[in-house]
């Protein structure tokens, strides 16, 4: 194991894992599990469902929180963060109070069945665990448990914290003049924290493909090189609605549901459209309709205020209509604070150590606030574009197996030849232009690109087009 890992350290505010820190609670998972999950829904005690409404192992933090706040009355700020009230406690009478666990300063020590209950309600101390574990702690079943299928992602977003957290402290035990032993502990930490990062981001992408060439979704076909078919793809891609009102009468004579032949023309629609069809399992709540709602300054500052809290999230911001809206609203926040966190772009923390400009203590201490929430903003970007990934690739599965797919897309292939059997010649114009490129009859060796080549021939089409109704007109 990675020297001085048990070390107690400082706090060093709101974003901080050392292995001192206490947690705000620690309650047990089937104690969470008898409220209603606001993210996915599911019913008391029963277990939280995944994005395409499959059963996990592992709970969503909207529950947890919420199970907390209602519990406790919480209030969820930091302890560092609260402003001091003095208040006078109930008037408790009887038996029928029930204490909660006593924080553990090293959770990998516990029991695995434990372990398990306490990475899954508790981030920081999944943040612990996943240390431990990257620097060489060895337990039966604890690589499964922090990897497999249900805990993968959460673990990676354990990691990514626990990367930042020691790269930042690293750079303030070098800027302040820290002992050079905890330096080295420090860089030996952060840098098998970093391989154990990478390693499960590829085991996460391995499960990814496998799933989805499971699915028959990869790998992808290649471009077609068939003239014939190239030239009935222009030409639907030329005359889209006439192609979709083509699909959608076609779909209705083969028994397909109107719902499903809808023409989707955005993102948010085809979300819509999968939540409708009961194909995701997000039900749009009042958190979720209350933040779609908000402008862009109160946006940035919810967002903004996520990220100052690892145990505590916000999920209403992982809801699928929401996605794409935090992922660029956090590229936005992050340009603009780069350069007041020292950071000369975007796409990682920087390290602060390679420059060596001379800092106040003063300077170093705000230098460090900004860093801190720099890097949990990049960390919050990274899970924003894994659930993009993760979003994109449940719409692909449930669209495949719903049952009307195959007849879609029967529909779509027998639009096409009504197409080339309605307009004859167009379709006789984009074959001549592709004949150019033929390297025998029906295959296609293009020299130059094909969206440009496209271009070519629509302009050329639109031309004929206007000339046939100039002259239809002069009769």
């Amino acid at each position: 194991m990675c020297s001085s890992f048990d070390v107690s350290a400082r706090a060093d505010g709101a974003l901080d894992a050392s292995p001192a820190r206490r947690a705000l609670w620690n309650v047990r998972s089937h104690e969470v599990a008898t409220i209603v999950c606001p993210t996915c829904g599911a019913a008391r005690r029963a277990p939280c469902r995944t994005l395409w409404d499959r059963p996990t192992t592992a709970l969503h933090r909207g529950r947890t929180i919420r199970y907390v706040k209602m519990r406790f009355a919480l209030d969820l700020v930091e302890p560092h963060e609260r402003p001091v009230r003095f208040q006078a406690g109930p008037a408790l009478a009887g038996v029928g109070l029930k204490a909660t666990r006593v924080p553990h300063l090293q959770p990998w020590r516990l029991p695995l069945h434990e372990l398990a209950d306490l990475v899954n309600v508790s981030f920081l101390d999944l943040a612990k665990v996943v240390t431990a574990h990257a620097c060489g702690l060895q337990r039966t079943g604890l690589d499964e448990l922090l990897f497999g299928p249900d805990h993968v992602e959460q673990s990676i977003d354990a990691l990514t914290y626990a990367m930042h957290d020691r790269q930042i402290r690293r750079e303030v035990r070098i800027l302040s003049g820290g002992g050079h032993r905890e330096v080295e502990d420090l860089a030996t930490q952060e840098r098998a924290v970093r391989d154990r990062l990478r390693d499960a981001e590829r085991r996460l992408k391995g499960q990814r493909i496998a799933e989805l060439t499971a699915a028959g979704i990869l790998p992808f076909p290649a471009a077609t090189n068939d003239s014939r078919r190239l030239a009935r793809a222009w030409l639907g891609r030329y005359l889209p609605e006439e192609k979709e009102t083509l699909v959608r009468r076609l779909a209705a004579d083969a028994g397909v549901a109107p719902s499903a032949t809808i023409h989707i023309r955005s993102i948010p629609e085809k979300i819509t459209r999968c939540i409708d069809n009961g194909w995701l399992a997000a039900p749009l709540t009042d958190a979720v309709r209350q933040l779609l709602e908000l402008d862009g300054p109160a946006f940035r500052r919810r967002i903004v205020a996520d990220a100052a809290l690892q145990d505590a999230r916000d999920d209403a911001l992982c809801h699928p209509l929401v996605l794409n809206r935090w992922r660029d609203q956090l590229t936005e926040v992050l340009a603009e604070m780069a350069p007041s966190a020292d950071n000369p772009h975007t796409k990682h923390l920087h390290d602060l150590t390679l420059t060596r400009r001379p800092r106040s203590t003063t300077q170093l201490g705000q230098l460090h606030g900004r860093r801190r929430l720099f890097a949990a903003l990049l960390q919050r970007r990274s899970e924003s574009i894994r659930l993009i990934t993760a979003l994109n690739d449940g719409m692909s599965l449930a669209e495949r197996r719903d049952p009307s797919y195959e007849l879609l897309k029967k529909a779509g292939d027998q639009a096409y030849d009504e197409l080339v059997r309605r307009h004859p010649d167009l379709y006789r114009h984009i074959r001549t232009h592709l004949a150019r490129y033929e390297t025998r009859y029906g295959r296609l060796q293009l020299t130059e690109p094909r969206a440009q080549l496209r271009a070519r021939i629509y302009d050329e089409l639109d031309r004929m087009r206007a000339a046939h109704l100039a002259s239809t007109t002069h009769r």
